[in-house]
């Protein structure tokens, strides 16, 4: 057991399964001498506490923004459904230790032993010393009893998924040279373009809808608000940290006096559109934050490379109702664009239907494992299948939808490694072939054991 922890901890397989076996070292640490009084999930016969999954959360917020710096904000929080991957980490942790216990797999005292001996800071001249683990531990704010289960359980999770996977994956050379050509094959496709825009003067809007339309929503079309603000600039030459001089502002409020006592610059931006807030400031993220404050407020430091801005909303104005006539244009417009684009989409299904298509433009060659299209834009992952398209299988079943327009997509042309190249690569891309197969077949086991065993989450306690 031990050799095979040694051998697997920094290794390709673990790298590998990462998304899977993230719970069993994301829980290092938790457990605690608090009273775990809320159950949020209900696993075979273990129950999830509150307490461990707010941990857990904490601890995969923490790896996510470590990752990912400063493009971590509540948008990428949002789009990773933090909360649910938790739960689904916690989850997947109890199932497999569920079928653990049925399969009577356990950590002996002895491997243990031999575990907490192989970590350096628990040694002394070379050997494991109790005193020194129990005062890492208590420096750390660890109670031992609950370290010990946790790495008892990761360990025991450990050795399942390697039982599982020794016992489940099966890898022929075929299916891995079948996956090496999708993977390292490339791909041209042939495209045509159905835009909205051109369909706009098909399109006829009667006054009377207009008009009915601005009577139910009248009070929703304003004129832009307006916002003025001020930043204080804090950089490395500056006489205070930003964070400092953020909870100062808290107290006095008064940009320009702090900015001249404390020799930082303060820049008054004047009066914006909330439009020109949008997109002059976008790289701040000001229109995240800015209808929340009130007049006086500041900002939390906004962090660039070389220094930090914290702005202030010296005053706002919000935006008057429209005549009647300006939001009539802004409703007319609004309903041929929605008419304009079914038009579109309507068209490209015809072309699809009676094979009209043209396909008259080209994406040049891609990778296979494409996401995006250069001159296009992000493929929606509904629809990566384009990628896939064949001399077998050459049209696109359905128009895609792609920053407003809409396209259809056929194979053109293709280009796959040689030989030589398959000879030459073929043991590293058996590594990867391998592993990816395991992290699958792990995956599709722990879905196979939700079915069997009871599970139940309250997110009501969360």
């Amino acid at each position: 057991m031990l050799r095979f922890m040694r051998k697997y901890a920094t290794g390709y397989f673990i790298k590998a399964l990462f998304g899977l076996i993230i719970i069993v070292f994301i829980f290092w640490g938790v457990g605690s001498f608090k009273e775990r009084d809320k159950t949020v999930a209900e696993v075979g016969g273990f129950k999830v506490s509150a307490e461990e999954y707010r941990d857990t959360y904490r601890k995969t917020f923490d790896f996510y923004r470590n990752v990912y710096k400063d493009k971590f904000d509540e948008n990428m929080v949002n789009s990773l459904k933090l909360k649910e991957k938790v739960m689904d980490q916690l989850v997947q942790k109890y199932l497999l230790l569920t079928k653990a216990e049925e399969a009577r797999v356990r950590v002996s005292d002895r491997e243990f032993l031999e575990y907490l001996s192989g970590i350096e800071t628990f040694r002394r001249n070379g050997k494991f010393d109790k005193s020194v683990y129990v005062e890492v531990l208590k420096r750390n704010g660890m109670d031992p009893k609950s370290f010990e289960q946790n790495e008892r359980e990761s360990m025991t999770i450990a050795k399942m998924m390697r039982i599982i996977t020794d016992n489940g994956v099966v890898t022929g050379e075929a299916a891995m040279r079948e996956s090496y050509l999708k993977d390292r094959g490339q791909i041209k496709l042939g495209y045509a373009v159905l835009d909205p825009a051109d369909f706009r003067d098909k399109v006829t809007i009667d006054d009377k809808e207009v008009d009915s339309i601005y009577d139910k929503e009248k009070a929703a079309y304003r004129a832009e608000n307006q916002y003025h603000l001020k930043y204080l600039v804090v950089d490395a030459r500056s006489a205070v940290k930003d964070d400092q001089a953020y909870m100062d502002l808290l107290k006095t409020k008064d940009l320009a006096a702090y900015g001249k006592t404390k020799g930082l610059e303060v820049v008054d931006l004047g009066t914006m559109k909330e439009s020109e807030v949008s997109t002059g400031l976008a790289k701040y993220k000001v229109q995240e934050w800015i209808k929340g404050m009130n007049r006086g407020d500041v900002s939390l430091p906004v962090r660039e490379t070389n220094r930090s801005l914290i702005f202030q909303l010296v005053d706002k104005e919000d935006g008057k109702p429209l005549e009647k006539s300006e939001a009539a244009k802004i409703i007319r417009s609004r309903l041929a664009g929605e008419r304009a684009k079914g038009l579109a989409r309507a068209k490209a299904e015809d072309a699809l239907k009676d094979g009209s298509a043209r396909y008259t433009k080209d994406s040049g060659f891609l990778p296979k494992m494409s996401r995006a299209i250069p001159s296009i834009g992000p493929v929606p992952a509904e629809h990566l299948a384009v990628f896939n398209l064949s001399p077998e299988q050459k049209a696109y079943g359905s128009p895609v939808e792609i920053n407003g327009k809409y396209y259809l997509f056929a194979f053109q042309d293709q280009k796959l490694p040689d030989a030589a190249q398959w000879e030459k690569e073929k043991e590293p891309y058996k590594r990867y072939y391998e592993a990816k197969a395991r992290e699958a077949f792990v995956a599709s086991f722990a879905d196979e054991l939700k079915k069997k065993v009871k599970v139940k989450v309250h997110w009501s306690e969360v």
